[in-house]
């Protein structure tokens, strides 16, 4: 070898070392339309995620369901902060996917209306009725179910009513076309929210299921295991943030959710607060095996799922890993 070749091969070498991490994108479902992924947001702010040595350039909306999973799988990254059931789903038909931490752990996102002269009153008042969702097997309809039992109503007792979009659904609430919906709570804010519907149940009385969760590809947990473990000690941060400093957090906020306005963005991140919507990682079991039992009350599932064989707790922070 030429003293030449030596020198290129030195040179090359500490080009490598000298060159910076890429920087990656992030996924989560519906950023910018749903508050679960808010703690993501405080730490691309704070510097939470750069604190850890992750460099994320941006946080990318997935679209939701299972687009969002199968989006995430794909990613350099392999990680993504999605719907909890389409993981469980993809775990179950066999993709290499596990759940690594829960994000938002209940359905405190959602808002439960009907129209301000409705005579619906709770949900038990809802039987014989007509309840409007996006699409059959959706997070609406699993919340749909779930209300209806706690009222103490059998299926069947109420008409779930596909409209093919969330604002189809409150269109046809508008119109009379059904009795109640369920719709984001962003969605619901947008439109007009306590001044033009009237929230049949509150966000903290709300089911306890994920509405959303951190899920990571094999490849991802065998190849890269220190970045997961950064991304669910920096979500954590950032969830922290968001309790300790709410005010300063709505401000961050506003700038996620614009072009709501930040008195609605305060409104609804108080909400939550009071709710203990988010959660600081660690895996409840009771929560998962809640969304099992809501999908296979709308048809995503038949059977019982060994949930144990879903999760792996160890990318979170040890104090969270119990």
């Amino acid at each position: 070898m030429t003293l030449r070749s030596i020198g290129i091969i030195i040179a090359a070498l500490g080009f490598a070392a000298a060159s910076p991490a890429r920087a990656e994108d992030l996924l989560v479902t519906q950023y910018k339309n749903d508050p679960s992924g808010a703690p993501y947001g405080i730490a691309l702010e704070k510097g939470f995620f750069k604190a850890h040595g992750l460099d994320i350039s941006g946080i990318i909306s997935g679209a939701g369901g299972g687009s969002s999973v199968r989006n995430a799988i794909a990613s350099d990254l392999g990680y993504g902060d999605v719907t909890a059931a389409p993981v469980i789903a993809a775990a179950e038909q066999g993709q290499d996917v596990k759940i690594v931490g829960i994000t938002s752990r209940s359905l405190a996102d959602l808002v439960l209306v009907v129209m301000p002269d409705s005579p619906l009153k709770s949900p038990a008042d809802l039987k014989g009725k007509k309840f409007g969702i996006s699409n059959p097997k959706s997070l609406g309809e699993m919340m749909g179910v779930l209300v209806m039992e706690q009222a103490g109503l059998k299926q069947g007792d109420v008409q779930m009513t596909a409209l093919g979009s969330l604002s189809g659904a409150l269109t046809a609430l508008e119109n009379g076309v059904v009795d109640a919906t369920s719709i984001p709570v962003i969605l619901f804010r947008t439109r007009g929210g306590e001044s033009k519907y009237r929230v049949l149940v509150s966000p903290k009385d709300l089911p306890l299921i994920p509405s959303q969760l951190g899920m990571a590809t094999g490849k991802a947990m065998k190849e890269w295991p220190d970045k997961l473990r950064a991304i669910q000690t920096a979500r954590r941060e950032g969830t922290k943030f968001i309790y300790d400093h709410t005010d300063e957090a709505i401000e961050i906020l506003s700038k996620v959710y614009a072009p709501l306005p930040p008195s609605e963005v305060g409104i609804m991140v108080k909400q939550l607060v009071e709710a203990k919507f988010w959660s600081e990682g660690r895996i409840e079991m009771p929560l998962l095996e809640q969304t099992v039992h809501a999908m296979k009350g709308v048809g995503m599932l038949q059977k019982d799922v060994d949930l144990k064989k879903v999760v792996d707790s160890s990318f979170l922070p040890p104090d969270l890993q119990k």
